[in-house]
């Protein structure tokens, strides 16, 4: 056996603590004897009670209505979100603004993304203002059960022409094992044929149903065609929502100006769509450690980030890519448009 063979259980074994999801190359998350003791189950299960446990300490960041709303379909819809007025200012200034940005191809799909750090505040001041509106940040905050700050974006989604791959994320699928936030605020109206996402309405719970699901696909994980399923991203079927007595995904057709905050542990995706689309948006996501009883923790909030935490995100990507050879799929491109095509 290697020594690196050697070296993955003890780092496995730590990794149980931390959110880590990934089985591939983890033998400890991946063992098949382990599991059927219920090793991942209990981690599922365990991650939600804390979550359980943080949101009842912030429950004041948001109302009782929103609150009673993600408790029931783990997601919270919010239409005419911003003012008229600042959501056209808003609309304007993230579409007509250049800037260098990072883009991911992921098949015939091409996300762009720019940051909304505080410090871009004097380049976008509406757009970061948005991000900064205490309803923006108590719904993210609350979804994710931690009280800190997510990495905001304007966010492009360019769906073109197949290509001869499938876009991953119009697979019906759960983030991760743990509860996290990702939200949209919508500047365009989005149709039931322009890629909406599609989230399946109280399937953030850990129910009975699912717990068996999720103990048969931790058995059998190894076997599993789809890569992003065995990297804990478990992708479903319609059969899949059947057993855990789930309902179909609804598909959020909304008008612009909507904010929808979800919990991506729930099952959710990115509607196919029959027509090249571009679709911009402010965008927010947040995890952090799905153990800690400590909702306040955030090292985002440290000197030296604070100000821009999703530009020393992408520092913390490009050193571990020159440094360490881990991948990126987040290129950098030349400065564009928002609403422009994608650059390869």
């Amino acid at each position: 056996m290697s020594v690196k063979a050697v070296l993955s259980y003890p780092l496995g074994v730590l990794k149980l603590a931390t959110g880590a999801k990934s089985f591939d190359g983890n033998p400890v998350l991946a063992s098949p004897a382990l599991n059927r003791r219920g090793l991942h189950v209990r981690r599922v299960r365990l991650a939600e009670q804390m979550a359980d446990w943080r949101r009842r300490r912030i429950a004041h960041l948001v109302s009782e209505e929103h609150a009673a709303a993600f408790g029931r379909d783990g997601f919270v819809e919010v239409r005419d979100f911003l003012p008229k007025d600042l959501f056209e200012r808003v609309r304007n200034e993230a579409m007509g603004h250049v800037a260098q940005c990072r883009e991911m191809r992921q098949g015939p799909a091409v996300t762009r993304r720019v940051t909304l750090d505080p410090a871009d505040r004097a380049a976008l001041p509406h757009s970061v203002a948005a991000t900064e509106d205490p309803r923006f940040q108590g719904l993210v905050r609350y979804v994710a059960s931690h009280d800190a700050r997510p990495f905001c974006y304007i966010q492009t989604i360019i769906a073109e022409e197949p290509v001869g791959s499938d876009d991953p994320q119009t697979h019906l699928h759960f983030d991760t094992f743990h509860p996290i936030c990702k939200a949209w605020l919508f500047l365009h109206d989005v149709g039931e044929e322009d890629g909406p996402f599609a989230y399946v309405p109280g399937s953030h719970r850990l129910t009975e149903q699912r717990a068996e699901w999720e103990q048969a696909q931790a058995m059998k994980i190894a076997e599993h065609p789809d890569k992003y399923h065995r990297r804990g991203s478990f992708r479903l079927t319609p059969g899949d929502l059947s057993a855990m007595d789930l309902p179909p995904p609804r598909k959020m057709a909304v008008p612009g100006n909507t904010l929808i905050a979800a919990d991506t542990h729930g099952a959710h995706g990115r509607s196919a769509s029959p027509k090249p689309t571009v679709r911009v948006e402010i965008y927010a996501t947040l995890r952090r450690g799905p153990f800690t009883p400590f909702a306040k923790l955030d090292a985002l909030g440290l000197p030296g980030v604070r100000h821009k935490p999703a530009q020393r995100l992408y520092d913390a990507m490009d050193f571990a890519e020159k440094r360490l050879g881990k991948g990126n799929a987040w290129r950098p491109v030349s400065p564009r448009r928002m609403d422009s095509p994608a650059a390869d």
